[in-house]
């Protein structure tokens, strides 16, 4: 058990002022006991010059020294800097003094004659606190670097989306002129290749773009009332052949009932489309997608919940997912095949996802099991009737 507790407090410094050599030398050794880095003085003025040295955490101090007093210690302790905790000592007999030593900032007060036990206590509370402190520090300095982080991949999406699309469209003119141009047919090959990989880009760039308009601009939307049946029917015949291409069964259970809600219909189209495409490359072959629709009454939502029986993903990784340009496999195995086992895009299809089904009041919940599958269900405002 002590081992444990030195093991705990070895990040701590604390200083003992104390005019007494032998309950100094006592103090010494209790702490260094307990595990914690201990130093001391005799007295408040040899207490401060060491405070000026060095850093320490806690000055546990006598209230009644010769010098320098234990309260004039402890007002200029916390004048240079209020962060440092201060444990007073007193005499039953000066107890007056140990309050108002608390109201000037000190943390608590410990008797004569001293009990082990009450100082470890006392020390236990006061070396909380600082781990609490220090706790709250470390997370504000995460949340600044997390904010610097987002503001470095927003200008990066911005930026590299305007540069990359003026040169795309030249590129995309002039090869349309080529194309007609040459009609050689030995050359048609090359020719498909060169038109199917500027299409990848320009599809890359497209979604880089609609990823910053979310982001930096938002997105006039075009709401209406729609029936999520026939949103998820007509997606679903759209991607057939790829599903058939995979022999990956893609199968159909809506409700019987119209599922309406009140959104904008390319955008929710668009949402489901991805997230077919994502379980298309993250199930094997002989698999199986299943799109199901549902009206929930009671809390007047709609949802429609894509469900496959792929590879699944770990658990901690489900919260990552959404990030944009975060990618669940391996990026030494990426491939930018929409469409084969395990390939993958730029990683910014399920970003798009969630900021087009939040911009229409929705929002986008995961399930998943490493190796059994995926459940992605859109949850919408049922429309009012």
């Amino acid at each position: 058990m002590q081992e444990n507790k030195t093991e705990q407090y070895n990040d701590i410094e604390i200083l003992i002022i104390e005019d007494e050599t032998d309950v100094r030398e006592s103090y010494v050794d209790m702490f260094g006991f307990m595990g914690v880095q201990v130093d001391s003085a005799s007295n408040g003025v040899e207490g401060l010059q060491k405070l000026e040295q060095k850093h320490f955490d806690i000055v546990l101090t006598d209230l009644n020294m010769p010098v320098m007093d234990g309260l004039e210690t402890l007002r200029r302790i916390k004048k240079k800097d209020d962060k440092i905790e201060v444990i007073v000592i007193t005499g039953f007999a000066t107890i007056e003094n140990a309050i108002s030593a608390m109201k000037q900032g000190a943390f608590d007060y410990i008797t004569k004659p001293v009990s082990f036990d009450h100082v470890k206590i006392v020390l236990n509370k006061c070396i909380q606190k600082i781990y609490a402190w220090r706790e709250n520090i470390a997370l504000k300095n995460s949340n600044t670097q997390l904010k610097e982080l987002n503001e470095l991949k927003d200008k990066f999406i911005t930026i590299t989306n305007h540069e990359l699309r003026t040169p795309l469209a030249v590129l995309r003119g002039y090869f349309d002129l080529l194309e007609m141009e040459i009609a050689d047919k030995e050359t048609g090959e090359y020719i498909e290749i060169i038109n199917n990989t500027i299409n990848e880009m320009m599809d890359m760039v497209e979604s880089m773009h609609n990823l910053s308009s979310f982001k930096n601009y938002g997105r006039i939307q075009k709401k209406q009332r729609v029936d999520l049946n026939r949103i998820a029917a007509e997606t679903a015949r759209e991607v057939k052949i790829l599903y058939d291409q995979r022999k990956i069964a893609l199968e159909l259970r809506l409700a019987s009932d119209p599922v309406q809600t009140v959104v904008d219909e390319k955008m929710i189209h668009k949402a489901i489309r991805e997230i077919l495409g994502n379980a298309l490359k993250y199930t094997q072959e002989s698999g199986r997608v299943t799109i199901t629709t549902k009206n929930i009454w009671e809390s007047r939502q709609v949802f429609l919940e894509i469900k496959d029986t792929g590879i699944g993903i770990p658990k901690k990784k489900v919260n990552l997912i959404f990030e944009p340009f975060y990618e669940v496999q391996d990026v030494l195995h990426h491939s930018t095949s929409k469409t084969d086992f395990m390939g993958g895009g730029i990683g910014v299809g399920l970003s798009l996802v969630k900021e087009m089904v939040e911009s229409n009041g929705g929002e986008i919940v995961v399930e998943s099991t490493p190796g059994e599958g995926s459940n992605f269900t859109i949850v919408l405002p049922l429309a009012r009737h």
